[in-house]
């Protein structure tokens, strides 16, 4: 084992390369509008694609490129209004939640209905990712880059579903309840209010051309590829069947792995010293010639 000493002279030397480095780095900050086209599966509600907008900062080194970005993009559902008849099991907004009970993991509503015909009502899915940012340079030549990548990072989910069934029901129900008494009856909504925490990785290409020495146009396909729920994930007695398995009941409604394809064009600005390949080589030469002569005169 390593004396504490010695490890700390080991993780000073580090980070004084790494300083360095980080030093001969090129920081850049990038704004990025992008149209997001979502492909939904599973049966799941469609959603029209949207513009997203997409913000961060990174370091570029020889040939690689790493930061963080934040963004923000809005679904609106598509103008289709679905009807449908027959609820097996489910709970609506003012019955209690003692009138669910789990069975194997899944929880259940007691409500039946099989006659009972219903709309479905879809909001707006918003999507905030927040992602590390990693790119692969494959060939710079002086005012055109093109690279390969990966964003990895969370999106965060905010979504709404409501069912509305077409006529009133009974207020308090009780299947085994005989002879069953006169009941107050009231209309039936079920509504979901749902925020998530998604992982997201996504493949991409990037092209970038420099239109001045510090301005660069920038694109950037990508697909973005998301998991189910982390919250629900790691606690999986507390998962919601979807409607796909009829089974409903205030906040159970769940939207499945929705994957989105990504085109961004957008602007990066570069800090410090020419954008330019030619440029930047001249100024790192020089660098590297500066620390030899500082290097002798010590």
């Amino acid at each position: 084992m390593l004396e504490l000493k010695n490890k700390l002279k080991i993780v000073l030397v580090i980070t004084i390369l790494f300083i360095g480095e980080v030093g001969r780095a090129q920081f850049r900050v990038m704004v990025t509008p992008s149209l997001e086209i979502p492909i939904v599966f599973q049966g799941d509600y469609g959603y029209k694609p949207t513009i997203a907008i997409k913000a961060g900062g990174f370091y570029e080194w020889k040939k690689i490129s790493l930061g963080l970005s934040v963004g923000y993009q809005s679904f609106s559902p598509s103008e289709v209004t679905l009807h449908k008849v027959g609820l097996n099991s489910f709970l609506v907004d003012s019955d209690p939640k003692t009138s669910t009970y789990t069975y194997l993991g899944t929880t259940y509503g007691e409500r039946v209905c099989y006659t009972c015909a219903y709309t479905e009502e879809f909001g707006n899915l918003s999507m905030i990712p927040i992602l590390i940012e990693w790119n692969r340079y494959l060939s710079k030549i002086d005012k055109v880059k093109i690279s390969v990548g990966l964003n990895m990072g969370v999106r965060i989910y905010s979504y709404s579903h409501i069912i509305r069934l077409d006529n009133p029901i009974e207020k308090y129900y009780d299947p085994n309840l005989y002879p069953k008494p006169q009941q107050e009856m009231i209309e039936g909504v079920i509504t979901t209010e749902r925020n998530e925490f998604r992982l997201n990785l996504s493949p991409k290409i990037a092209f970038e051309y420099l239109l001045t020495n510090k301005f660069s146009l920038y694109f950037e396909p990508a697909i973005n590829l998301q998991t189910k729920d982390v919250v629900e994930e790691f606690n999986p007695e507390n998962s919601l069947l979807t409607p796909d398995y009829q089974e409903i009941y205030p906040g159970s409604y769940e939207i499945n792995q929705m994957f989105t394809a990504s085109l961004a064009l957008g602007f990066v600005y570069n800090f410090g010293y020419s954008a330019k390949v030619t440029q930047r080589k001249e100024v790192e030469k020089k660098q590297s010639e500066s620390e030899k002569i500082e290097w002798k005169e010590d």
